[in-house]
């Protein structure tokens, strides 16, 4: 069972990366301002950066086993 993303599930900064076998939710604000961490600690309550938005959703890659 993933861990509960708190806000990280309704930011548009959210990216949500799946792999094979784990969700992880990348900060793509990390990129830009170092206040951010790429993959923050879950569950994530209160953030500066958050603006509500749909997360960008990622799915493994097809070759990958």
């Amino acid at each position: 069972m993933d861990a509960e993303p708190g806000l990280c599930w309704r930011c548009r900064h959210c990216q949500v990366v799946d792999t094979a076998r784990s969700r992880f939710y990348l900060c793509r604000r990390s990129f830009t301002d170092p206040r951010f961490r790429k993959y923050p600690v879950l569950p994530v309550w209160a953030c500066p950066g958050y603006e509500p938005g749909d997360p960008v959703m990622t799915s493994p890659r097809a070759d990958t086993p």
